[in-house]
């Protein structure tokens, strides 16, 4: 992971028309620096220059000694299109005309030194930023002087709020500032696409690291005396792998900046991203405050466990108490205690989840008051999340310093106002809601996707993915029942859980075999034709039951880049935990897909069946909700590429009468051949009820053909 300073000294130079002069009469101000203005003395330093020559920066370079260098070249004058876009970076020369500068110019004023990052508010060149490369600049931030068509200067400064914003986290680096502002400007800005599809507000990042969300690898190993953490904390401390973090889940209204067109699919999944990624830059470095054991050990904890509550502060100083549970020797050292509050609440935060309408409700309206976002329009939008999670973002809301929510559009968590909006932040996210662009893709679709992308941007921004869910990383974005409602074929639900899936097919079949058949043919086709309005994926790989499993992730990696954007590779995806291992996507996708996929929901043994074959699997694990959190991590992590790959999924035929969905819809897999039949079917004395196999609590089904093969 890049690293960052303890604390920002920053030199911001202003040239031109301010970026964030929305209006006609505005007074030129800071930019995107306003972000910094009230840290100055405490977690950053700030000198502006204004209308300076090349010379006088130089001369304030040397004294100053900044570590981020803040170039703003302003914006131009309204254009004939009807918006203002980026001019290029020039310096005012000794007859106060601007001039270009050159790039060995500007990499002789920052020759010797230590500047961690470059960010130019303005047109630039790659040149440009190799040269400053060659200095010594770790990160530099830039606007291609090339993009078609001009980025607007809505978007841009949207972006560099968002940037700036997230840097102010003391937690968070550059790459990882530059990957949620992309989040939040797809969220906000649309496509608005340029050479190659990328979006032209986008700018680019040059850097050795990557611009990804935060995730569960950037949490750091604790310090413990005598400890060798080189092979892992599971593998250095005895049972570790039964820590547990006891967070119930809660859903939770937001308000979030635009018009009702914001609450899709498409949008809240990049909203989703980057707002767990802002839960995690707040918890991955939190410091435990104290922890004392609980009264009463929960019962659902392994034997000889025992619980402590721990008080917490986050990395903006919230407050929130949660509870572990665990070994004694583990709870029982502080070091070891706030390592495992981290982890376990990384994990936990990647699994907050925003709710789709259920499907044909129209999305809420949108509607203003003073008191909220300084009079912007908001919409509400429900996430599903843990109740430290919300305890958590209700604090932040109230602190006007922390300006993370409002670089995501957020005026309200629950009941409470977001106080950090002020009215430029009101003016902007108004014009951004009238401005926005439709992304391409959906455009030539139609409408949006009906379920969340999953994949939290390549060198453009990954479509989020859907919710996540705990013990694991994404529970409903990155795992909780929330996405897994969204992302149903059927539809979302706002406030009750998923139907099955196979059921709800069942019913709409029998309906249609009361149609003429020619015309339910002829719907039918007329719907598939609907939803696959999406670029043709094409896969490189074996059939499945030939497939090796490093064959599957590169292919699945290929198509979460090409399909969603996203910057993933065999070693970096998924970023989700379970059991205390990197989640085994390419047995739960074999076993899923063997088992007719997911649209058998819970027709599907989860964790009496899927769960033992993973390599998460451990024979004496003591996980909850295991069944639950699978069918969310498929949802956000295979649903679409399992939508794109139909041949691998099993037709369903009952092996007792040969019959489909139409016949029944109890089905269940043999745990030995992995034949499927309808329940009802086995007329077997004593075979007990559906439910003792399908809620997998333990029950193991074994067919009439391989019983009577014994």
């Amino acid at each position: 992971m890049a690293s960052r300073p303890s604390k920002w000294r920053i030199l911001a130079v202003f040239g031109g028309l301010d970026l964030d002069a929305v209006g006609e009469n505005k007074e030129p101000t800071c930019g995107a620096m306003h972000e910094f203005t009230d840290l100055a003395g405490s977690s950053a330093e700030l000198l502006m220059l204004r209308d300076k020559t090349l010379d006088e920066v130089a001369r304030q370079v040397n004294v100053w000694r900044p570590n981020l260098v803040y170039f703003s070249s302003g914006a131009s004058p309204v254009t004939e299109v009807g918006h203002r876009t980026l001019t290029a970076l020039s310096f005012k020369a000794a007859d106060g005309t601007e001039v270009p500068v050159r790039p060995e110019e500007l990499a002789t004023i920052l020759d010797g030194q230590e500047i961690d990052a470059v960010y130019f508010d303005g047109f630039s060149t790659s040149v440009h930023a190799e040269a400053l490369r060659e200095q010594g600049v770790a990160h530099v931030v830039y606007w291609d002087k090339s993009l078609t068509p001009s980025p607007k200067a809505l978007h841009v400064t949207q972006f560099s709020h968002a940037f700036f914003a997230t840097l102010r986290n003391k937690s968070a680096t550059i790459p990882e500032a530059f990957a949620l502002a992309m989040h939040s400007g797809h969220a906000h800005c649309g496509s608005n696409p340029g050479p190659g599809l990328r979006p032209s507000w986008l700018p680019e990042l040059v850097s050795d690291f990557e611009p990804l969300l935060p995730s569960i690898d950037s949490v750091p190993l604790p310090v413990v005396m005598g400890a060798d953490f080189k092979n892992g904390v599971a593998a250095a401390v005895p049972g570790w792998e039964n820590v547990r973090l006891l967070a119930p889940h809660a859903e939770l209204r937001l308000l979030v900046c635009g018009e009702s067109t914001i609450i899709d699919a498409h949008r809240l999944s990049y909203l989703g991203e980057a707002l767990r990624a802002l839960l995690v830059l707040e918890v991955r470095q939190l410091t435990l405050a104290s922890h004392t054991p609980c009264e009463r050990v929960p019962a659902h904890l392994p034997a000889n466990a025992t619980a402590v509550r721990c008080s917490m502060r986050s990395a903006s100083n919230a407050h929130a108490t949660v509870v572990l549970g665990g070994p004694p020797q583990v709870l029982g050292h502080d070091s070891l205690v706030e390592y495992a509050l981290r982890q376990t609440l990384v994990a936990d935060a990647l699994s907050l989840q925003f709710r789709l309408p259920p499907q044909g409700i129209p999305a809420p309206t949108a509607r203003k008051s003073a008191a909220i976002a300084n009079g912007a329009d908001v919409v509400d939008a429900l996430v599903v999340t843990s109740v430290w999670a919300v305890h958590l973002l209700r604090t932040l809301s109230g602190y006007t310093s922390f300006r993370g929510l409002v670089a995501l559009g957020l005026g309200g968590i629950g009941s409470a106002r977001v106080a950090g909006f002020n009215s430029t932040d009101a003016a902007r996210y108004i014009a951004l809601a009238q401005a926005y662009d439709k992304p391409e893709s959906l455009k030539a679709a139609g409408n949006m996707p009906a379920a969340l992308p999953g994949g939290k941007p390549s060198t453009g921004p990954s479509a989020p993915s859907g919710p996540a869910s705990y013990p694991t990383m994404l529970a409903p974005k990155h795992p909780d029942a929330a996405k897994e409602s969204a992302a149903q074929p059927n539809g979302a639900n706002y406030h009750s859980e998923p139907t099955n899936g196979r059921a709800a097919d069942a019913k709409a079949a029998g309906k249609a075999g009361q149609e003429d058949s020619a015309a339910a043919a002829k719907k039918r086709k007329l719907a598939q034709a609907s939803t696959t309005a999406t670029p043709v994926w094409r896969s490189k790989r074996p059939r499945m039951w030939e497939c090796t499993e490093a064959q599957f992730m590169e292919d699945l990696c290929a198509f979460h880049r090409e399909r969603n954007h996203k910057n993933v590779t065999p070693e970096n995806f998924p970023d989700a935990i379970l059991n205390g291992s990197r989640l085994d996507l390419y047995n739960l996708y074999k076993e899923v897909t063997s088992r007719g996929g997911i649209k058998v929901g819970n027709g599907i043994n989860w964790k009496g069946q899927v769960f033992p074959k993973m390599n998460n699997f451990t024979a004496h694990n003591r996980m909850t909700g295991v069944g639950n959190a699978l069918k969310r991590h498929y949802t956000m992590y295979l649903l679409e590429y399992e939508q794109a790959h139909p041949e691998d999924i099993r037709q369903d035929k009952c092996e007792i009468c040969n019959g489909s969905d139409e016949s029944a819809t109890d089905w269940i897999s043999c745990d030995q051949c992995n034949k499927w039949v309808h329940f009802s079917c086995d007329r077997r004395p004593n075979m007990g009820s559906f439910k003792d196999y399908a809620k997998g609590n333990g029950a193991t089904y074994i067919c009439v053909n391989c019983s009577n093969a014994k």
